[in-house]
Parts: C-alpha cells; sequence; structure tokens
C-alpha cells in the first residue's frame, strides 16, 4: 500500500494592517480542500517579520488580532508562501522580509501576494519585466511608484511561480486555481462548491469561473485572455490591446488560441459577444439595434449576418420563436 504523500507546505506571512478577508479565503479554502480529502493535503503556518517570538499578535485593517504560530525563518522550506498585506503596504520596507523571500524563490518556492501585497513584491525586485494585480483602489498609487511594471485587470495574475491577486473574493479565484494545479479541476469543482451560499456570485458566474479556471488550467495566458474578453464586450479590445493588458504579445497569444482552442483569437472573441447577444434576445426585450450596439457591432447588418453564420437564424427569427 503506497503512502500519502506528504502535504504541501505553505506560509502565511503576515504584514501590519493585512486584509483579514483574503487570508481568511485563503486559509479557509485549504481547510476545505484538506476535509474534502479527509487528509492533510497543506500543512500551513502563520508568521511575520514583525513577531518577536511565535504567539506574537499581528492586527488586521479592521483590527482583528490573529496569533503568529512560526518564526519567519519556517518559511523558508515553504511549497509556497502567501504575503499578506492591504494598509501601508506601498511604504512597507522590511530587508529581512525582502531576504526571507529572496531565499524562497531560490529555493524554487513559490510567492503569492493577496490584496496589496504586490507592492511587497515589486520593492523587493521580484516584478521587474513582469507584470501584476492589486486591489484596486491602491492601483493608481502602485502605477505612480512603479510605472515600468504592467498592471492587469484581472482577479489574479500567474507570471511564473509569481501569483498576485485583487484581493477580497478574488483570493477565492486564485486559491482554487492553486489547489486546481496541485489536485486537478474536479477536484477544484469539489472545494468551490462548499462556498457557493458564501459567495455573491450568482449562478452564471460560478459557472463562468469555472470556465475560467479550466482555461487557465490549460494556459494562465489564454485564461487571462478570455476573462478580459468577457468583461468587454461592448467594447471589444483588439488583440495588440489585449496582450498589452496581460503582459503578451499579439503573436503568443495567437498561439495559445490556436494550441487550446483551435482557434483564432478574433473568431473567439466573435463567439463569446454573439453569445451574450443570444442571451440579451431570449431574456431582455432591448430592441435588436440597441443589442447589437451592446456586444460591439458598429453595423447592424453585420451583426446580422454574423449571427446568422453562428446560430442559423437572423436575430428577428430567433426573437419571434
Amino acid at each position: 500500500m503506497n503512502a500519502a504523500p506528504s502535504p504541501t507546505q505553505v506560509s502565511f506571512i503576515l504584514l501590519p494592517g493585512f486584509a483579514l478577508t483574503s487570508f481568511s479565503l485563503a486559509v479557509e479554502a485549504l481547510s476545505v480542500a484538506n476535509w474534502l480529502d479527509d487528509q492533510t493535503l497543506y500543512h500551513y503556518n502563520i508568521c511575520s517579520p514583525e513577531a518577536d517570538q511565535v504567539g506574537d499578535v499581528i492586527t488586521s485593517s479592521n483590527q482583528v488580532p490573529v496569533n503568529v504560530t512560526a518564526t519567519l525563518d519556517e518559511c523558508l522550506n515553504s511549497d509556497i508562501v502567501f504575503v499578506c498585506a492591504y494598509r501601508d503596504a506601498a511604504r512597507y520596507d522590511n530587508p529581512e522580509l525582502t531576504r526571507v523571500l529572496k531565499k524562497i524563490q531560490r529555493n524554487k518556492g513559490k510567492i503569492a501576494a493577496l490584496s496589496s501585497g504586490a507592492f511587497i513584491l515589486a520593492r523587493a525586485g521580484f516584478l521587474e519585466g513582469k507584470s501584476c494585480t492589486t486591489v484596486p483602489e491602491y492601483r493608481t498609487t502602485f502605477a505612480e511608484l512603479y510605472p515600468q511594471i504592467l498592471l492587469q485587470e484581472n482577479l489574479f495574475t500567474v507570471t511564473g511561480d509569481l501569483y498576485t491577486s485583487a484581493g477580497g473574493t478574488a483570493t477565492l479565484d486564485m486559491m482554487l486555481y492553486l489547489i486546481g494545479l496541485d489536485h486537478g479541476k474536479d477536484f477544484i469543482h469539489r472545494v468551490s462548491q462548499q462556498f457557493m451560499q458564501d459567495r455573491v456570485r450568482s449562478s452564471e458566474e460560478m459557472q463562468s469561473t469555472h470556465r475560467q479556471l479550466s482555461l487557465r488550467i490549460k494556459s494562465p495566458c489564454l485564461g487571462a485572455a478570455v476573462e478580459l474578453m468577457e468583461k468587454h464586450i461592448a467594447e471589444p479590445y483588439s488583440i495588440s490591446t489585449l496582450a498589452s493588458r496581460i503582459g503578451t504579445t499579439p503573436r503568443n497569444l495567437e498561439i495559445v488560441f490556436r494550441k487550446y482552442e483551435d482557434t483564432t483569437h478574433g473568431r473567439y472573441y466573435l463567439r463569446l459577444r454573439l453569445q451574450q447577444a443570444k442571451k440579451l434576445l431570449e431574456e431582455t426585450h432591448l430592441s435588436i439595434a440597441n443589442i447589437a450596439q451592446a456586444t460591439g457591432f458598429n453595423s447592424q447588418s453585420h451583426f446580422g449576418k454574423c449571427f446568422r453564420e453562428q446560430f442559423g437564424k437572423r436575430p428577428s427569427e430567433l426573437r419571434q420563436s
């Protein structure tokens, strides 16, 4: 009988004023994964560069205290560390934390930043030539401090072994992605089901999230691109704009769509827009002209032609049926 695999070693590094929601969702996702598998898939510690000893308290942005369970040096052998920050992260500078993070990277460990954690990674030099995501309210500050680092609009960003999220419920999306890398998309579907009543998302949004996670597991670039496509239906991004927003090139984006979806970026985008148009025709009383405009078509005749090629009916015929 084969022995159970060793659990993934996880460390949470809390900075003063960290975002409690992001931290709690990350811990809960790992706990749910352990519970569903009926064994310890993930073993985690909590540490902080501001703690002098185990048992010290680090206070979140909403004044909730959390006890440290390990020293900062105990993070060094972690498979993945989460840098949990929020308030005053833009000004936070701790050489000891930078030393530990750089050693973790040399040891081939993964580093994930929650909420404003991207500021810590940027200050330490981890994001040179890369892109990232940060909490929306601090995007302007980040852009002013680090104009050379591309900020993505996505819920979270994957750049090699670095992960950055927009915080809040986006943390759960990133956690599902990371758990999926370890244990597959069927397992993360089971994990996500445990959060359905706690997430402020409709059934349709949940389905979209599962689809995007599946795409990201195929290719982080593909998943990031489709996420932005779905956000920009009325005013579609050009391939050059889309590529720049996710930190890649138009050529690489086309290669990714050919490899994983057997189509071009343009055809995939058109299909998304037409599917949205079909939904609006079936579920609203908007005029066909307004629907065409809402899905990025400048011409109603062009919209009608594309719609018929996709669905075999004109928009007016679908609505009548």
